[in-house]
């Protein structure tokens, strides 16, 4: 198979492509999902970096400053994230998951769970930890 500029075969693009269209099927098809992506994703962020500075989040999830803003708008609205000020730094705004934002998360983490366990049980314990090891390796902490 033919390498492209990346490294990556175009066998390995598609099923990557394939993998993020399965999880975005199996979001919408949850019952319990009110939060649309952008949402999803902002939760998630918090979830795993804890109180962030609004700037790092919207960096980090590379949202332009009008569309942050609406995403936080809402969230606090709806009682997934709350605005604080920052310790140390008046100027700065800090986003936080509030406990309803806390149960998002772990419904998050719960939903990758089964997923993963769904994807993977066709497969032994040895290739399981192997595909388990690599994704822990691919994103850098």
């Amino acid at each position: 198979m033919a390498k492209q500029e990346s490294g990556a075969t175009e066998r390995e693009i598609e099923s990557l492509m394939r993998l993020v269209h399965v999880i975005e099927a199996e979001h919408r098809a949850r019952p319990t999902s009110a939060l649309d992506l952008r949402a999803r994703m902002l939760i998630q962020d918090l979830g795993l970096n804890g109180a962030t500075p609004i700037l790092a989040v919207r960096r980090r999830l590379r949202l332009t400053p009008s569309t942050m803003t609406s995403l936080a708008d809402r969230l606090e609205r709806d009682s997934y994230i709350e605005r604080r000020a920052h310790p140390t730094d008046r100027r700065t705004v800090v986003l936080a998951l509030t406990p309803e934002g806390e149960r998002a998360f772990a419904a998050e983490k719960e939903f990758y769970r089964h997923l993963i366990d769904d994807s993977l049980k066709s497969l032994g314990d040895e290739a399981r930890a192997l595909v388990l090891s690599a994704l822990g390796g691919m994103i850098p902490h």
